[in-house]
């Protein structure tokens, strides 16, 4: 590429995509003359969200791009960064006082898990020295023309570039500019905005120390358990616990409340009455729970248009049911960056650039948002054969265990 002629790649979010993508570009693209720069709406990375999923193919990403050594620090000790098969999830019945084990869930390389905030952390540390980070930016327009793409900002300022990266979340703006602006997404209006699953969670993190006092013993602090999804978190220091409460017959409704407030630990507990011992207690241990509406968007039948492209959540928000939003988000980011790092057209290559990644990506990522949504359905006993299962009804246990397998294969 003419080193006269950088090319300029503008990413909207500096979420764990947009971030995965410009330390991908730093470890790659090494022989590209890039510039690079990062909007934020915000006017500072928060510390949101909590304990995230890093399957096997994710880790071995991650790894690539540099950050082995520094997220092996943040795992506990007994962790398995290997091919080694280990323990996914222990599943149990515990909607009534005698909680029954139905299935342990082994996998190669099992799952490992981290704090979202620390991830982000690492992953800022390892952006490269030509990526700018821009606070306070929330885009407002994006225009594309025969060579650029133009972008202005709700504060007034303006810029172009030559590729354009939605990495700008499950509302994202430069998805929304596509589907009103842009011929090729003129009838993805159901796209537009997030749709409610019809799902709340509720979240919270325990201390490790303050659950053994309260239940001594505690399998949290060791065994993954779900449909709580439970596991430990910041080197076995936290539990992080989420608790589903769906009505599948509202998915797709208008959510009546604020997506996310902070809730009484009564609440909770009472989501849970008649649970067992083991559940309560850890449900005690959380002081301050909040709720969150679970949100999706419909599946796009493309993420590209042009020098426009859309990455993570902005292009498949999916529920939390496979703990493989953040994954998928890392896997586009990691795509991208490959795509990017063998491009050696400069700016006429972009179009067929993104093109390539869509047609490797879209399809996957659309099919990790549909088998979330269903995993979500059957772990709440919302699938064929359980039409008649009720919270605290006895299940027969082959039955279950059929369930489970279907789980596992998901």
């Amino acid at each position: 590429m003419d080193s006269a002629a950088p090319l300029r790649i503008a990413i909207i979010g500096g979420g764990i995509s947009g971030l995965t993508l410009a330390a991908a570009l730093k470890r790659i693209a090494i022989a590209q003359n890039i510039v690079l720069d990062i909007y934020e709406a915000a006017p500072q990375f928060e510390e949101i969200g909590a304990g995230i999923n890093l399957w096997p193919r994710v880790w071995e990403i991650l790894k690539e791009i540099g950050l082995e050594d520094a997220l092996t620090k943040l795992l506990p000790e007994d962790a398995v960064t290997d091919s080694t098969p280990s323990l996914v999830f222990e599943i149990r019945k515990s909607d009534h006082p005698n909680g029954v084990p139905i299935m342990d869930m082994i996998m190669n390389g099992g799952a490992l898990r981290v704090h979202r905030a620390d991830l982000q952390k690492e992953l800022l540390k390892n952006i490269p020295e030509y990526c700018h980070v821009h606070l306070s930016k929330k885009l407002i327009s994006c225009i594309e023309t025969d060579e650029r793409v133009n972008l202005k900002f709700q504060d007034g300022s303006t810029t172009s570039c030559d590729l354009l990266i939605a990495a700008d979340g499950i509302k994202s703006t430069v998805r929304k500019l596509l589907i009103k602006q842009n011929e090729l997404f003129s009838e993805l209006e159901s796209s537009l905005e997030p749709v409610w699953s019809g799902t709340v969670a509720y979240r919270g993190l325990v201390p490790v120390e303050m659950l053994e006092e309260e239940f001594p013993g505690h399998r949290a602090s060791k065994v993954p358990i779900m449909h709580l999804i439970i596991y430990p978190v910041a080197q076995g220091r936290l539990i992080n616990v989420v608790v589903f409460s769906s009505s599948p017959e509202k998915e797709g409704t208008i959510y009546d409340g604020p997506p996310m407030l902070q809730v009484s630990q009564e609440e909770i507990l009472s989501v849970c009455d008649g649970w067992e011992e083991e559940v309560l207690s850890l449900l005690r241990c959380i002081h301050a729970p909040t709720k969150w509406a679970v949100y999706a968007i419909n599946p796009l039948s493309r993420w590209t248009a042009g020098r426009i492209t859309l990455t993570g959540d902005a292009a498949h928000a999916m529920t939390p049911h496979l703990g493989a939003g953040a994954g998928q988000a890392i896997e586009d980011a990691y795509v991208l960056a490959a795509l990017i790092a063998n491009n050696h057209k400069g700016r006429e290559g972009i179009p067929r650039l993104l093109e390539v990644y869509n047609s490797v990506r879209q399809p996957i990522g659309n099919y990790v948002l549909e088998i979330s949504r269903i995993q979500g359905m059957h772990c709440q006993f919302n699938a064929p054969g359980f039409e008649d299962v009720r919270e605290g009804d006895e299940v027969e246990l082959m039955k279950l265990k059929s369930l489970i397998k279907t789980l596992s294969r998901n």
